[in-house]
This record gives C-alpha cells, structure tokens and sequence, in this order.
C-alpha cells in the first residue's frame, strides 16, 4: 500500500511540474492573441470543477490584482483580443483548483491601432 501512495504522490508531482504558460512572442493591442498553456491532464478539464483560471495581470505584479479575468477554461489555448495600451507590461497566470499557479515570464503590449486614444 506504502508503495501505490508514493507512486501516486510523484506521478502527481511530475504532473504538476509540468503546469506551464507558454509566454507569447508578439502582443499587439487590438488583435487576437493566442495564449496556450501545459500541464493537467484530460480530467482536469473534464470536470467544470477542476478547470483552470486564466488571468491576465500587471508584468511587475504576478500575484497582483488581475487586470483582466478570462474565467475558467476548458481546454489548453484560448484566444483574446488585447484590449490593454501599448507599452504595458503585462503578465499571465493560470490557477488550478487546487491552487497551483503556472505564469508567464513578463511581456510587453505593442501599438497596434488606435483603439485607445
């Protein structure tokens, strides 16, 4: 019994280790960007309990308050239009149910059109 509890114990720690957001490259204010991330497995998202959190907070705050919240999400991408200015730095985190958090390295939004002038 000792033996199945371990073996369980790391296979969900290698699992968890593996919770990661994949910074994106180019983000430019106004246009669809598409954030993806790693990590869980099929349950995870199988149950509307267990799914994962995305939000989008200020790049020198990663536990700060989120700038955005894009909710819970059923899957390992989501697509969101950047309605944030140019020339902030931005950063992602991404929370599990059982509070584990994955965040992105920090980013900056690039001028895109002028939506916000």
């Amino acid at each position: 019994m000792k033996f199945s509890v371990v073996s369980l114990l790391l296979f969900v720690a290698g699992t968890l280790a593996q919770f990661t957001i994949n910074t994106p490259a180019n983000v430019v204010e106004c246009q669809p960007t598409l954030l993806t991330w790693t990590g869980g497995t099929g349950e995870l998202f199988e149950h509307p309990v267990l799914r994962p959190y995305f939000s989008i907070l200020p790049g020198a705050s990663p536990n700060g308050v989120a700038l955005e919240d894009l909710g819970q999400q059923n899957s390992t991408s989501v697509t969101w239009v950047c309605n944030i200015a140019s020339g902030t730095s931005l950063g992602l985190t991404l929370r599990d149910s059982t509070g584990l958090t994955a965040q992105s390295a920090p980013f900056t939004v690039n001028p895109g059109c002028t939506c916000f002038s």
